[in-house]
């Protein structure tokens, strides 16, 4: 079972209200220039033995103006008061602020740092081993396993080396793994046009774009639709 909030409107973002609060400690997880979104995450341990742990997945978009540091011990998010938001936009005089940007006060271990955004959101939950994010959501036009925490452009930062590839591969099944990591394999697709329709299949699929590119020259040599197509491997 999840717990979610949503939050952007004018009635929910009260000047000086508070929205979040929790003991736990959170650290910046993603940005991404997609919908300017900026995702932290605390992950907490069971208080009871045997129960699972939990995922706090908390999510700014879209975000104009970020002072942040990478861990709080300790959280605290309210809307800041008139006189703070307009001590924090006149900070930034050359950025044109959006009505509907709010400035959300973060607080912890009596410090404070500040996130200008539209809205904020929480879930917390138990976050499956191949779930990214509960941000983190299957396209319906490219249905693929999301690879990413969020959607957008890929830095690469979670690209596992080879040799993690390989220990991944080889290791015993565990359904415990945090599979937050993936390699590209590239599938080679055909389509075969029959009496009832076309049908699309995979004819393999190889570790390398080399590889790859020699399978689809001999498939085609066979005069069939083929092409390659990436798709992430969990690791």
């Amino acid at each position: 079972m999840t717990d979610s909030t949503w939050l952007n409107r004018d009635h929910q973002l009260v000047p000086g209200k508070e929205l979040f609060r929790s003991e736990r400690s959170f650290h910046l997880l993603a940005y991404t220039a997609s919908h300017s979104q900026l995702l932290m995450r605390s992950v907490g341990r069971p208080d009871e033995p045997g129960e699972p742990e939990t995922t706090i997945d908390l999510l700014f978009k879209p975000v104009t103006v970020v002072k942040i540091r990478d861990n709080h011990r300790g959280l605290a998010i309210r809307c800041a008061t008139e006189a703070e938001s307009a001590q924090v936009k006149a900070e930034h005089a050359s950025v044109s602020f959006d009505r509907d940007d709010h400035v959300f006060v973060l607080e912890s271990q009596g410090e404070s740092d500040y996130v200008v955004a539209m809205a904020v959101g929480w879930t917390e939950g138990v976050l499956g081993h191949t779930q990214q994010s509960f941000f983190s959501h299957v396209d319906p036009g490219r249905p693929i396993w999301p690879s990413l925490p969020l959607d957008g452009v890929d830095p690469g930062l979670t690209i596992a080396s080879t040799r993690d590839l390989v220990e991944a591969l080889s290791a015993e099944e565990s359904v415990t793994i945090r599979r937050e990591r993936h390699r590209f394999v590239h599938v080679v697709m055909t389509r075969v046009i029959r009496p009832d329709g076309p049908a699309v299949t995979g004819a393999g699929v190889f570790l390398t774009r080399a590889d790859a590119e020699n399978a689809l020259a001999a498939i085609t040599a066979r005069s069939v639709d083929c092409w390659i197509e990436e798709l992430p491997i969990a690791v």
